[in-house]
């Protein structure tokens, strides 16, 4: 698993390829092509030469640094497209701008391609790459503090001292937002620590001003537990009706905040309506990424059996809990299967695996989340780990039904 989870700070000479793969049994013959021609000429020796099969390609500057890597279904076509006449401010036409040598490397499976490019994204750090970067700005996870009182936010990584996390999620203003509307609609509190906290039930020797800190509190959008307005009790419940929702156990609020925007809209109250409207929509986002970040840990722990279209050996990709922790060619004798056999084992049967998401492991995971999306039928072919098993045992070959997680001892 080298090339996948070990990315950061290897060297390559760009000329001799883009460096060994994970996903590959050998690295293939690199393809390259001058792009300082004439635009004419570049795509008449594209078509001459580049395939229309699946593969990943990259922009090559003139100081011999790789600027750009993409992958496509059909290389041929896709490269066509930075090459021929159009809008120069696109962002094939910028890209090509740049390049001094177009490389390219065929793929036996578009799905291969696809992790082929995100792992020489990681790896090469290409500047016109911006998806599949390992940056931590790019993805967060949503904490619930250990403070007196404590409330919801975004870190860029899960923090030791937090109470609970969920993620890792792509990290955005969209996010954001919606962990500022969590805080709002659960009437939680988002000010600075040094803000002294004073809860209802709190005994105190004198009397002291119930006045709230900011805003928020006059307006009864928090439940001001620094004005002594809540319980340590009624809080603690507001908490955990908050976390039952982002555990997806509970979708009665996005129920009841639908119901208060159309009544809202009934009696013309449009501004109260659009603020209803807006909470629907960020916490539904909200809601729905994390339902599917869920499903693809829980559910996908199977194995992607992918035919090459050549003719050349099945490959199986091992994904457990949604990530891809390890891509070997279907086992054809003994030794292979022994080696197999001890791959399954080490995918799937470490304990407290499916616990937490690895930060490294965020866009493998949404790859493959994407991938069976935009293909469910792909489904129907994988192997669970006790099938993956027999198959190699037996000999019979891959197939499949929808998988399980469990693996025979």
């Amino acid at each position: 698993m080298d090339g996948v989870l070990s990315q950061a700070g290897a060297s390559f000479d760009v000329a001799t390829g883009f460096g060994p793969s994970a996903y590959f049994s050998g690295q293939p013959a690199l393809e390259k092509l001058d792009a300082t021609m004439e635009q004419r000429e570049v795509r008449r020796c594209l078509r001459a030469v580049c395939p229309t099969t699946p593969g990943v390609y990259g922009m090559v500057d003139r100081a011999g640094q790789l600027v750009y890597v993409g992958m496509s279904a059909k290389l041929c076509d896709r490269l066509l497209t930075y090459f021929s006449a159009g809008d120069d401010s696109a962002k094939e036409r910028r890209i090509a701008k740049h390049a001094r040598q177009v490389i390219w490397e065929p793929c036996a499976h578009e799905f291969t391609a696809q992790l082929r490019e995100l792992e020489l994204i990681r790896r090469w750090r290409p500047r016109f790459n911006r998806r599949g970067r390992l940056d931590s700005d790019r993805c967060g996870f949503i904490c619930l503090t250990t403070d007196e009182a404590p409330h919801f936010h975004v870190a860029t990584r899960s923090p030791r001292d937090s109470r609970r996390s969920w993620g890792p999620v792509r990290r955005n203003r969209q996010l954001l937002a919606a962990i500022d509307r969590l805080n709002h609609v659960f009437r939680l509190r988002d000010c600075s620590r040094e803000v002294p906290m004073r809860f209802a039930d709190q005994l105190t020797l004198f009397e002291l001003d119930s006045q709230a800190a900011c805003l928020r509190g006059s307006l009864a959008s928090c439940s001001a537990p620094c004005a002594a307005l809540c319980s340590r009790d009624d809080y603690r419940r507001q908490i955990e009706r908050a976390q039952t929702f982002l555990d997806g156990q509970d979708r009665q609020l996005l129920v009841e905040l639908e119901t208060a925007m159309r009544e809202a809209g009934e009696h013309r109250d449009y501004e109260q309506a659009i603020r209803h409207r807006d909470a629907l929509r960020e916490l539904t986002f909200l809601f729905d990424q994390l339902q599917i970040l869920r499903k693809v840990c829980r559910d996908y722990w199977f194995v992607y059996p992918v035919g090459a279209e050549n003719g050349a050996a099945c490959v199986w990709h091992l994904i457990a809990g949604g990530d891809v922790v390890a891509v070997v060619t279907e086992p054809r004798t003994a030794a292979e299967a022994k080696r197999v056999h001890a791959l399954l084992a080490e995918a799937y049967l470490q304990p407290g695996r499916q616990a937490h998401l690895a930060f490294e492991a965020f866009d493998r995971v949404h790859l493959v989340a994407s991938w069976f999306r935009r293909h469910p039928d792909e489904l129907a072919a994988v192997l669970s780990p006790d099938e993956a098993l027999i198959s190699q045992r037996t000999g019979i070959g891959w197939g499949g039904r929808a998988c399980g997680h469990e693996l025979s001892g």
